[in-house]
């Protein structure tokens, strides 16, 4: 079973963005992963750049053949890139709330803005 979560970031202009994760959307899943690995905003918009994901992992980019079958360890598996699926592109929004709505969740929605990550409006 999966735990579902949406992670948004605020971008330059003030609206949102946001993909989904499939797996371990969980605080001590995608939340440490996010908190530890992703608090540059540069490394953030490349992480939304890739859309929507099946897991989350330390690094954005395989150095070597990277699928959902054999992935890489240590590395985010992403719908579009490594299974060639389509429709999976970021959301946008003027709201945190309108992305949130747009991406299937288990109550878990990320969130960074102001260079802080929160979960549920909460800082963690």
């Amino acid at each position: 079973m999966s735990t579902r979560s949406a992670i948004i970031r605020q971008t330059e202009d003030g609206t949102y963005e946001g993909i989904y994760c499939h797996f371990d959307g969980y605080l001590e899943g995608v939340g440490a992963t996010l908190k530890e690995y992703y608090i540059n905003p540069k490394k953030v918009a490349f992480l939304m750049a890739l859309g929507d994901l099946s897991s989350l992992a330390e690094n954005v980019m395989p150095t070597r053949f990277h699928s959902l079958d054999n992935p890489e360890k240590g590395v985010t598996v992403a719908y579009m890139r490594d299974l060639g699926e389509t429709d999976c592109e970021k959301k946008i929004g003027k709201t945190i709330k309108s992305v949130a709505k747009q991406i299937e969740n288990n109550g878990y929605v990320y969130v960074f803005k102001d260079g802080i990550w929160k979960c549920n409006g909460k800082k963690f």
